[in-house]
């Protein structure tokens, strides 16, 4: 399949970090530093900040970890066992103070001491297909369009397995006591990778391909299928285990009527095949440049079956609220060292990123389960590079007004200087459904106004942006 072309890479410089006594080289932007923030945590997987900024992390080994760094000191004050005995958790989260747990049988509320934050209790919210493969359950609770809601995704049962087809392959929604629990999307192999897009509310997901449809070892399943990035809507279908991409047939499983293929959908953005996706977040915060904001940060595993192989690597995508446009890079790499043969049975990997998610101090936190460690990525530029655009931060723009005489929409724009301004209308799932604006307008007030005639009867979103400001 097609994949998505890549961006120019920012300046990558290469520096060292030591991991675990050893000293390695590693690349990343220019500006940026990346240490290790904790240790000691065996097969670490999912990450998540809690209202008081402390990181909590999951690990195969069973146990949820707090890690408070109350001093600020870039490593924590203790690493405390908040959670032991869950048999490989790794989705992490809170809402509403409280946290959740999910590992591959169950999604959890741990009941914990405020003190201590120890789990004292463990509450069932919902049991989980758990047989088989593909076994990470990781969790994205919506505060945005669908506040309360809970999305949880499930591997497959195997490459192209269909054992339980009912129940797995698939993104479902539940509410935070468990209750509300349906299918939300389909066809998602194991989309491990999950998050809330902050402008629109819409949920995005990585998704790991299938294996050797082509063939072991042969070039074409190097190569195919591509990694996918996915939009998720209500309802909709990606396709596996019959298709990949958009709507690729896999040769190994033709016994689909071409008709019911056609109502497949596919993704907005494709990677390096058999990289394995895992960790994905939108970057809310304002300390990196502001190029970075809301652009989209994503953990790759590295391969097992490819050659040469796909290295393990933290990549940054910018796209639009719709999905298009679409430009990926690397953002840090060197996590692999190639062998003599450039393969997978004779290069090495002395990490292998996770799970990525924002600390309270707008820092990034990887978590890495080869070494068990988690690292934190900061911005050590100058203060200007990540100074936000004072006069796009103060464009004025009124609350949208309808005037049901005219089936129209109007709304004021104020722009201190003369700015290129698009303005569109989405729907509640964050597609673009009609274009108002594209252009250089001069400083001063304007008024917006479009026919909303054409539009269904629904929730839609007025969004303006000006000089990189939303």
């Amino acid at each position: 399949s097609t994949r998505t072309l890549e961006a120019p890479p920012p300046v990558l410089r290469d520096t060292f970090i030591t991991v675990n006594g050893t000293q390695q080289q590693i690349s990343i932007p220019a500006g940026f530093t990346v240490s290790v923030f904790a240790s000691g945590i065996p097969t670490c997987r999912g990450l998540a900040c809690s209202p008081d900024g402390v990181i909590y992390a999951t690990a195969y080994n069973g146990n949820v970890y707090a890690l408070p760094d109350h001093n600020h000191r870039g490593v924590p004050d203790s690493t405390i066992k908040v959670a032991t005995g869950l048999n490989d958790p790794h989705g992490i989260g809170f809402y509403k103070g409280q946290l959740y747990v999910s590992n591959n049988g169950a999604m959890y509320h741990l009941v914990t001491n405020g003190t201590s934050r120890v789990a004292v209790k463990y509450d069932t919210i919902s049991l989980l297909p758990s047989a088989g493969g593909h076994h990470s359950r990781n969790f994205v609770i919506d505060t945005i369009k669908n506040p309360n809601k809970i999305y949880l995704q499930i591997g497959s049962n195997g490459n192209m397995d269909t054992t339980d087809f009912a129940h797995r392959a698939q993104i479902v929604e539940m509410n935070p006591d468990g209750t509300g629990y349906r299918t939300f999307a389909r066809g998602t192999r194991n989309s491990v990778g999950m998050d809330i897009d902050p402008r629109t509310g819409a949920l995005w997901v990585n998704n790991n391909g299938m294996d050797n449809i082509f063939g072991s070892g042969t070039e074409l399943t190097d190569n195919n299928p591509s990694e996918s990035i996915y939009l998720v809507c209500n309802g909709a279908n990606y396709g596996w285990p019959w298709c990949y991409g958009f709507r690729l047939r896999n040769p190994l499983m033709m016994n689909l009527d071409t008709s019911i293929v056609q109502t497949f959908d596919g993704p907005v953005a494709e990677v390096l095949a058999h990289s394995a996706p895992l960790g994905l977040h939108f970057y809310r915060g304002t300390k990196f440049p502001a190029m970075y904001h809301n652009a989209i940060f994503q953990c790759y595993h590295g391969s097992w079956d490819r050659t040469p192989p796909a290295p393990p690597r933290i990549t940054v995508m910018w796209a639009d609220t719709d999905g298009k446009n679409v430009r990926v890079t690397d953002f840090v790499n060197g996590f692999e060292v190639l062998g003599a043969n450039a393969d997978s049975n004779t290069s090495h990997y002395f990490g292998r990123p996770v799970s990525i998610i924002e600390g309270a101090d707008s820092a990034l936190y990887v978590s890495d389960d080869q070494e068990g460690v988690v690292y934190r990525i900061t911005y050590t530029g100058t203060p200007s590079g990540v100074a936000p655009n004072e006069a796009a931060v103060n464009f004025g723009l009124s609350t949208p007004v309808p005037n049901p005489a005219g089936n129209e929409i109007h709304a004021d724009l104020t722009l201190p200087i003369p700015e290129r301004v698009e303005v569109g209308v989405f729907d509640a799932i964050g597609n673009r459904v009609k274009s108002v604006l594209d252009d250089v307008i001069s400083a001063g007030d304007h008024s917006i106004t479009f026919d909303a005639y054409t539009l269904a009867s629904g929730t839609y979103a007025l969004r303006v942006v000006a000089g990189g400001e939303v």
